[in-house]
């Protein structure tokens, strides 16, 4: 896209900037939500058709689906969003039909192969797939957004173009205050640079009179996970597996063992890994460690941009009793709620842009090249994320969708990911691993089935 067609620059923060450095290291860091729809009724048109037509409504309201990446001069600073003032949406938008039988495995390799390309950098970080030819006469809808974008205005702004509480009833306007634009956005990439050096001194005496107290909790926090399959060198193909289990079952496990909903998942997630660990006689004697994202955002914070960070959370695996290890895991998260509020002010969403591009995509080549995290000792063993979604179903163009599953991201030395969503009255499971670390990612999702069934049998004995 040429600048005659790029308007309204303004830098993202470290963080977000942090998701384009790390795709120098050779893996995408972009999202995904698999949504499986009714059989559409569209007509003789088709169904992309409608869709092409719903979005072209939709999109004018969505700013943030149009911008674009655009790299700082002599990249002294993070790159910028810059707003594209034309915009096809042919680009973003596309049609395959699986051959027969349309199975879900068709489906799910068809997804796989998606997910591992990048998103084109010369466009708006999103595209949308439709597949069609499912065996029930189905559609999906297979979404993709850059993580640069997903903790701000482009993931809310994505959800509230494509998808209505009732055919052609948009879900209701966002009622939290809205907030100004990033004062960034009207100084210069010179400007920033110099007030980055300016302001360094002052950074440095910050952070030396907290490192006391950082270094005090950092000590009683941080473990080192055990080597698992799992933290390997990410290649180029993936593996994805998909699932959902009731959340009423859910409840009832949180209600009986007086644990949170949270703590339910991730007992849930440490059996499967458990179990799968065991029949491949993998099974570390200490517990795997998961890498759980949690949120920075205060309250109303509107703001476009990522405010996450991770903690650690043991999934005691090493305990073979599951209500055991479902009472061990929701004493390790109460403490993990403990140090977050701690060290909740120390946490960076932003770092100095100066050569940023130059330096933080050279150590992510260089982690990738030297195979680093298979070399160096792991902090966690897989990424496991609980995402809250809609209670109600929702609909796309005007077809309702019965299932939204997240489709994450790996890494080099995490190659497994698992994300639930909660949707209507089910938590859907997606499961996203490097094609070699996880062969059979299925595995993992029945695993979590039987763990369900075995806790509510605790119950029930």
């Amino acid at each position: 896209m040429s600048a005659k067609n790029r308007a309204s620059t303004r830098p993202l923060s470290g963080l977000d900037a942090a998701f384009v450095y790390l795709e120098a290291a050779g893996t995408p860091m972009h999202v995904g939500g698999l949504m499986l729809l009714d059989r559409p009724k569209a007509g003789r048109a088709g169904f992309t058709a409608h869709l092409r037509a719903h979005l072209a409504q939709r999109l004018p309201k969505a700013k943030a689906l149009r911008r674009i990446l655009q790299p700082a001069p002599f990249a002294l600073d993070h790159p910028h969003w810059a707003d594209a003032t034309e915009f096809d949406l042919d680009q973003h938008l596309s049609t395959q039909r699986l051959p027969g039988p349309g199975s879900q495995a068709q489906l799910l390799a068809a997804v796989a192969r998606l997910h591992a390309k990048p998103l084109d950098r010369s466009r708006p970080l999103w595209a949308l797939h439709v597949i069609e030819g499912l065996a029930d006469g189905g559609v999906a809808v297979f979404a993709r957004l850059h993580h640069a974008l997903l903790d701000g205005q482009g993931a809310v702004a994505l959800a509230r173009v494509l998808l209505d509480v009732a055919p052609g009833v948009p879900i209701p306007a966002h009622t939290a205050p809205a907030h100004p634009a990033s004062p960034h956005g009207k100084i210069s990439t010179l400007a920033r640079a110099s007030s980055a050096l300016l302001g360094l001194p002052q950074t440095l005496r910050a952070a030396w009179s907290a490192a006391p107290q950082l270094i005090d909790n950092l000590r009683d926090s941080v473990m080192l996970a055990p080597r698992t399959p799992f933290n390997a060198q990410v290649g180029p193909g993936r593996r994805i597996a998909i699932g959902s289990v009731p959340l009423v079952d859910l409840r009832r496990i949180g209600k009986t063992f007086g644990v949170s909903s949270n703590d339910v998942v991730m007992a849930l997630c440490g059996s499967a890994l458990r179990e799968y660990l065991l029949r491949h006689k993998a099974l570390p004697r200490a517990s795997l460690v998961a890498a759980m994202p949690f949120s920075l955002r205060a309250s109303g914070d509107g703001e476009a941009n990522n405010q996450v960070s991770m903690a650690q959370c043991a999934l005691c695996t090493e305990i073979a009793d599951p209500v055991e290890r479902l009472r061990a895991i929701a004493d390790s998260t109460r403490r993990i709620k403990q140090q977050v509020g701690l060290l909740r002010g120390f946490i960076p969403t932003d770092f100095p842009g100066l050569a940023a591009p130059l330096w933080a995509s050279g150590l992510s080549r260089v982690w990738a090249r030297g195979h680093l995290a298979e070399k160096l000792p792991a902090l966690a063993n897989l990424v496991i994320s609980n995402v809250p979604g809609s209670p109600v179903p929702l609909y796309l163009a005007g077809v309702r969708v019965r299932a939204s599953f997240p489709v994450s991201i790996v890494t080099h030395g995490l190659a497994l990911n698992i994300t639930v969503q909660s949707y209507a009255d089910q938590l859907d499971i997606g499961i996203v691993s490097d094609r070699d670390a996880v062969r059979n990612p299925a595995m993992l999702v029945r695993g979590i089935e039987h763990a369900v069934q075995t806790l509510l049998g605790k119950i029930d004995s």
